[in-house]
């Protein structure tokens, strides 16, 4: 995929941005690409997949006419496992309006990332290095946030209850998947403080490849 190739799919799904946004997309691929020489933030035989694989993929959660997709406007979203910022920096360059902080258990993963973030001059962004079990013990992390993201990162019951404690009431998880997680859905329905669970495909304009490989965006509500 080309970055003009990107460009197209992100407006034809009802994403607008400025140059200036789509500037930084742009650094952002690059930066992400040399931290990943240093740090292994993202596989090594995905680098040439970064627009597609990673940057559109992490996008789709803002994409509004996506099923299940869309954060709030103004909201604090926490990035879940981001690895090197993903899905939450390119969501947070297209979405200024969110506040946002990225966290991982691996430090040098997001020392990385802060750099990366640093970068870009994205503000309202802050990094941790912890696990989100520890900080939802914490006041200033307990019940402080609106939505919390993630990719890739555990199974879908195991999120539920590591989200739990972060997410104010009524709180949603939003979570990109793949493959058959109906047994993982099953689980997460059954825990007590776990609202509703929907899964609904990636199914986005001019780009097909998330539908053959079952990609798909789960929505979790939180009591």
């Amino acid at each position: 995929m080309t970055i003009e190739e990107l460009a197209h799919i992100i407006k034809e799904n009802g994403l607008s941005f400025t140059d200036e946004q789509f500037k930084k997309l742009t650094s952002y691929a690059q930066l992400l690409q040399a931290k990943n020489n240093v740090v292994n933030l993202i596989s090594r035989k995905d680098e040439e997949n970064i627009l597609s694989k990673h940057i559109l993929h992490s996008l789709t959660l803002i994409f509004p006419d996506l099923q299940l997709a869309g954060i709030p406007q103004g909201t604090h979203v926490f990035d879940l496992g981001t690895g090197g910022g993903l899905p939450g920096i390119p969501i947070k360059i297209m979405r200024p309006d969110i506040s946002l902080t990225l966290c991982d258990s691996i430090a040098k993963k997001i020392v990385a990332t802060d750099e990366i973030a640093k970068a870009l001059g994205l503000k309202n962004t802050q990094t941790i290095t912890d696990r989100a079990e520890n900080l939802a013990l914490k006041p200033q992390h307990k019940r402080k946030y609106d939505v919390v993201i993630t990719r890739a990162v555990a199974k879908l019951d195991e999120l539920a209850i590591w989200s739990q404690g972060l997410l104010k009431k009524d709180g949603l998880l939003l979570a990109l998947k793949g493959g058959d997680i109906q047994e993982e859905i099953g689980r997460a329905k059954e825990l007590r403080f776990v609202k509703s669970v929907e899964e609904a495909p990636l199914l986005i304009k001019e780009y097909d490849e998330f539908i053959k490989e079952e990609k798909k965006i789960v929505r979790v509500r939180l009591v």
